[in-house]
């Protein structure tokens, strides 16, 4: 399979429907009356239509990326495997991701501030979260001093 990067086209008088066009001309005249008054009543006014708009922009995006990474990563024949794969991956990335961030939500100012705090300070550190645990489980896996010896108690 052969893939060209013009063969991925999206144009916004393409690819956007005539509500959606609208939502964005909306968006703009906020967004200017915004500039123009510096008044932030403005943006809390029109919240909902400033976050649909962001929502309608993410949904596109995220169609363009499904579309597009698979299309690149499966063009040696794979590509119905690759797909497969992908979004099985990349969907439940997203559900994981609503989940942490929800959780993130509940998080009071000072702890927030200490975790920033923290992560500036020491850096972040990446690793793969176990599937099929509890959220408690999770939790006392991150907390853990030592992964190495949690991973030796689940082998026993």
């Amino acid at each position: 399979m052969y893939f060209c990067a013009t063969d991925v086209r999206y144009e916004c008088q393409l690819s956007f429907s005539d509500a959606e066009k609208l939502l964005f001309a909306k968006v703009d005249e906020i967004e200017e009356k915004y500039r123009q008054t510096g008044s932030e009543e403005v943006l809390v006014e029109n919240a909902d239509l400033i976050f649909k708009n962001l929502e309608v922009i993410l949904r596109r995006i995220t169609e363009l990326y499904c579309f597009v990474v698979p299309m690149i990563l499966g063009c040696d024949g794979t590509h119905e495997i690759v797909e497969y794969f992908f979004r099985l991956n990349f969907y439940n990335f997203q559900a994981d991701l609503s989940k942490c961030l929800a959780h993130v939500r509940t998080w009071s100012d000072k702890y927030r501030e200490e975790f920033l705090l923290d992560l500036k300070q020491n850096g972040a550190s990446f690793f793969r979260l176990p599937r099929g645990y509890t959220d408690k489980e999770v939790n006392d896996l991150i907390n853990s001093k030592d992964l190495g010896k949690q991973e030796e108690k689940e082998e026993k």
